[in-house]
């Protein structure tokens, strides 16, 4: 029976038959790995996801809520995530990408994805725990330069201690530069730490004995904005140099916030200082704040977009499980037949339309987040400066396109799926409604959609003189050039690189436009953003395509047959319906019409 939370063919199929995972195995950075080791490690987390993660996942369970409590000051996480998490630590799952000597598995960052998009599928709000401890992890590891790295490493990367993320305050919110929290220098070389930061995904709970708070805050004297902030090390109790407890650190949960989604997870307002006893130890270098916290910042951007595709492609699978069970009406070509018999209501042609709109997109954008993790992989066998510069310079640009379009398309697919369940799919009965709740946070944390757009525009677009930008373009030449030699294919090859050249063309538009007229760009940077994720997922439709034909050409099974069948007609559909309108939507974008700017703030209120 098919999984209802994962779609592990797809799965494998992108890491073996697109990105060609073993070709990076046995050989550095990567040579204690072959395929045999991959396909196990993938199996392992289909079997987690499947037995363990999925069951915790409901909101509800007999009619109770499934939810974080927040009693006398004190967060506990729903019960059955105690276990979880004990199961997920053991199993070496916060470190499979990390070296050796902090207790990793040195395994690619590719094939961590893919295990983080399974067990994203069986619940975000629980994975959410280990995801920020291991970012925070990844912040001591490059930036804490104190004596007791090693031992905090140690607690961190073993799930004995959890981290977060502290950037957001109370008024400041997308403007970090705002903050208040400050630092102060104490003789002994540590930070008195005081003030708020709200909004702290995992910020406090009971699932490990300590938490380490990275904390941006602002040294007393330091000037104004973002180039005045430091980063901090800031324990939630104080830690001896065997590693046992000592005293409480003075940082202290307000509350917890009542959220529309990620019931299980506790996002917290966290109080640092109230009675002048936080101690914070200096990350890196002074006012090397958001320098430094831009590298996890990216990383969960990164994750944030593979929870889109996550909670995309569960909702997906549990539309078509429901689509093949549910039987409703008669098949179209009997429908003046009285006695005709009902229909599983995946034979109708407007749902089988919903279901490859979903299976398109889904497929597309886990192509698209998976690409990056493969580029970071490439980045780390690079031979000369030419293949870094590119590879860092494809990272740079996909993270924000990942970011958003994933997490738009996972609203779009969660949609979808409920109504494909019809009213069903509104009543929490059915999960697919608590997914289309989950996934709403996910283009609004980790910077929103909004401000990803700007960064696409607004820096990395034109970073490098524009050669990161042209990389990428020039990257997908190869694919498109394959399939226009293609008679099944030559059609939607021609849209792809209609699609990428307009892409193009808009960007030089907006690239003289922003000095004489800013606001024409500005108010087309989250449209041309998706434009961009448009084209660039019917490139990836189309490399999926191209290698499908010549699996299927040797393909002898059924099953086979119909699974690269399927993803030449996933990738037609996507081309034709989605990325053929690309250079229609930026002949709009690039014209003159400013009315978001014109129009008078009262009229608003009219």
């Amino acid at each position: 029976m098919a999984s209802q939370w994962i779609d592990e063919r797809d799965i494998r199929f992108l890491l073996h038959e697109v990105f060609n995972i073993g070709e990076l195995l046995g050989k550095a950075p990567f040579e204690d790995h072959d395929v045999d080791m991959v396909n196990m490690v993938l199996t392992e987390a289909a079997k987690l996801t499947e037995n363990e993660i999925a069951p915790t996942y409901p909101d509800e369970v007999q009619g109770k809520p499934v939810e974080v409590k927040f009693e006398n000051g004190k967060v506990s996480v729903p019960e059955s995530y105690q276990r979880l998490y004990k199961l997920y630590c053991e199993g070496g799952w916060l470190t499979t990408s990390e070296g050796y000597e902090v207790g990793g598995q040195g395994l690619p960052f590719t094939v961590t994805a893919a295990c983080a998009n399974m067990f994203l599928s069986g619940n975000q709000a629980f994975l959410m725990y280990p995801g920020l401890s291991h970012g925070a992890a990844r912040l001591m590891e490059d930036f804490y330069h104190h004596e007791d790295r090693d031992l905090l490493l140690e607690k961190m990367y073993s799930g004995q201690w959890a981290g977060t993320m502290c950037l957001t305050e109370p008024g400041a919110g997308s403007d970090v530069g705002a903050l208040k929290t400050t630092a102060k220098r104490n003789d002994d070389g540590t930070y008195s730490i005081t003030g708020t930061k709200c909004f702290i995904s995992s910020g406090d709970h009971d699932l490990t004995e300590n938490i380490i708070h990275p904390v941006l805050a602002r040294i007393v004297g330091d000037p104004p904005g973002t180039k005045g902030i430091s980063i901090f090390m800031v324990p939630k109790i104080r830690y001896n140099a065997d590693g046992s407890l000592g005293e409480p650190n003075d940082v202290s949960t307000g509350n917890i916030e009542h959220k529309m989604g990620i019931h299980g997870n506790a996002t917290c307002t966290l109080n640092f200082g109230e009675n002048g006893k936080c101690l914070g130890y200096l990350m890196g270098e002074e006012r090397e704040g958001m320098k430094i916290m831009f590298q996890m910042m990216n990383e969960e951007r990164q994750g944030v977009g593979m929870m889109g595709v996550s909670l995309a492609g569960a909702a997906y699978q549990h539309a078509l499980a429901y689509a093949k069970e549910r039987l409703q009406g008669a098949n179209i070509m009997q429908m003046g037949d009285p006695n005709a018999p009902q229909v599983a209501i995946i034979q109708h042609p407007d749902i089988r339309r919903m279901l490859l709109k979903m299976k398109s997109i889904t497929e597309g954008i886990r192509a698209l987040t998976y690409y990056v993790y493969y580029c970071m992989d490439r980045k780390r066998t690079v031979a000369n400066d030419d293949e870094l510069f590119k590879w860092t310079g494809m990272i740079e640009i996909l993270t924000p396109l990942v970011k958003s379009f994933s997490t738009d398309m996972g609203d779009e697919v969660t949609r979808l799926a409920i109504q494909t369940y019809g009213g069903y799919g509104f009543c929490r009965e059915y999960p697919v409604e608590q997914m289309a709740r989950d996934n709403k946070i996910n283009t609004i944390y980790e910077g929103t959609n909004g401000i990803q757009a700007l960064d696409l525009l607004g820096r990395k677009l034109g970073a490098k003189k524009g050669m990161y930008f042209m990389n990428l373009l020039g990257e997908t030449q190869a694919e498109v050039g394959k399939a226009k030699g293609n008679d099944n294919l030559k059609e939607e090859a021609a849209i792809v690189e209609a699609a990428l050249n307009k892409c193009a063309e808009a960007a030089m538009t907006f690239s003289s436009l922003i000095k004489t007229n800013p606001f024409i760009p500005l108010i087309a940077a989250y449209d041309f953003l998706n434009c961009l994720s448009e084209a660039l997922v019917g490139w990836f439709h189309i490399w999926m395509a191209n290698v499908a034909t010549d699996k299927l050409a040797s393909a002898t099974l059924d099953k086979e047959k119909a699974f690269y069948t399927g993803k030449i007609e996933s990738a037609k559909f996507f081309i034709n319906r989605t990325t053929s309108l690309v250079p229609a939507k930026l002949a709009v974008l690039t014209k003159d019409e400013i009315s978001a700017i014109r129009i008078p703030d009262d009229a608003f209120l009219v």
